[in-house]
């Protein structure tokens, strides 16, 4: 793959040119970094035919990239746009990407459509240097920032749906304290004498007037006690219903490959509760898939079928190592544990094993 010696300039601005020849690499030297460098901007114009500004509108750029560590890093659409018209941009690159030090030579920059089409592809090379006083955080690790983004919008609607159901419960909660409250006052007033009572001795000397001449045994509140106890035992209810012992605790599960997939020893199958109404299950980890043909299904890992009690709603993701690759997962609703994958591409050897590094999941929800 060719290497172009400089990248061009627009006002200030360096030039990305969607039309370049995919075999031939454009070396960024703003894009260069020391290690532990986190929120790099740099500043882009986007160019297409004989030079002319590429309209962004509706469409995203993202940076993939494999460091000298051989980790994939993605950094999601971290773009901020200036004129989407004249092209011009500026992109924020994530701490993840200067982890190793040494040569990105494998990056490209993809231009995506609003269904999250890749239309073009930009092959860029930079480097991370020594650090002065960096100190590591350990080994150079996986990164997808689309992961985290749409995992935030997740854990958003969770939030938003947890605090709908808090507030229902606290209205019935506080419906049932004033109908206790409401109780105990005629209660009260029934026990001081201050209403008139079937089994009490009630002298009537006036029209609506109630004089307490004689002595008036006092109720002792047995005949309205089943009421007491029933009101009683609806709010102890609504109490246990806000109750939430299950709150941010995790549980671990297995999963294995089935039908010729391979998993390795950092698969993790992890089941995180946001309450004891709803969850999240996520599973991550490096399989060896079987030869598939492209758009082909198959069966190809299994979990423990408690890692998908009450399933309903899978939120597949996937980090590829192969470029253009497309993966796709789904299941069966419920507790199967069964997960399907499709190729959605055929830019890999389909007569040999893909090992890929995954990250999916799902909704679960008790009632």
């Amino acid at each position: 793959m060719a290497t172009t010696n400089d990248e061009a300039y627009r006002n200030g601005r360096v030039v990305l040119d969607v039309t370049m020849s995919s075999d031939k690499v454009a070396r960024i030297d703003e894009m260069n970094g020391h290690q532990g460098d986190n929120g790099r901007i740099v500043k882009f114009v986007m160019v297409g035919q004989h030079g002319r500004p590429f309209n962004m509108e509706n469409r995203t750029l993202d940076l993939v990239g494999v460091d000298s560590a051989g980790k994939t890093k993605i950094s999601g659409n971290t773009m901020t746009m200036i004129n989407p018209s004249l092209g011009t941009l500026d992109f924020t690159i994530p701490g993840a990407f200067y982890q190793r030090v040494g040569d990105y030579d494998r990056a490209y920059f993809r231009i995506k459509d609003n269904n999250d089409q890749v239309i073009s592809t930009i092959n860029v090379m930079f480097s991370v240097m020594q650090g002065v006083g960096y100190l590591t955080q350990g080994d150079s690790q996986i990164y997808d920032g689309n992961v985290d983004n749409q995992l935030a919008q997740i854990e958003q609607k969770v939030s938003s749906f947890t605090s709908q159901l808090y507030n229902m419960l606290n209205g019935t909660t506080d419906a049932a304290k004033i109908a206790r409250q409401s109780l105990n006052a005629v209660l009260s007033s029934i026990q001081t004498n201050q209403v008139a009572t079937l089994g009490g001795n009630n002298t009537f000397t006036g029209q609506n007037t109630f004089h307490g001449t004689t002595q008036i045994d006092k109720l002792n509140g047995n005949a309205l006690q089943p009421a007491y106890d029933y009101a009683n035992n609806a709010i102890n209810a609504a109490k246990a219903s806000l109750a939430d012992d299950e709150s941010g605790k995790q549980y671990d599960f297995k999963a294995w490959g089935v039908n010729g997939c391979r998993a390795h020893d950092d698969v993790k199958c992890t089941l995180i509760k946001f309450n004891k109404y709803v969850g999240y299950c996520k599973l991550e980890g490096t399989f060896d898939f079987p030869p598939m043909k492209p758009y082909e299904g198959l069966e190809v890992i299994n979990v423990d079928k408690a890692a998908m009690n009450g399933g309903i709603y899978a939120f597949p993701r996937l980090t590829a190592q192969n470029e253009s690759n497309v993966l796709m997962f789904d299941y069966n609703t419920g507790d199967s544990g069964q997960i399907w994958m499709h190729h959605q591409s055929n830019s890999y050897d389909a007569t040999k094993p893909d090992p890929e590094y995954i990250q999916i999941g799902w909704f679960c929800s008790w009632r």
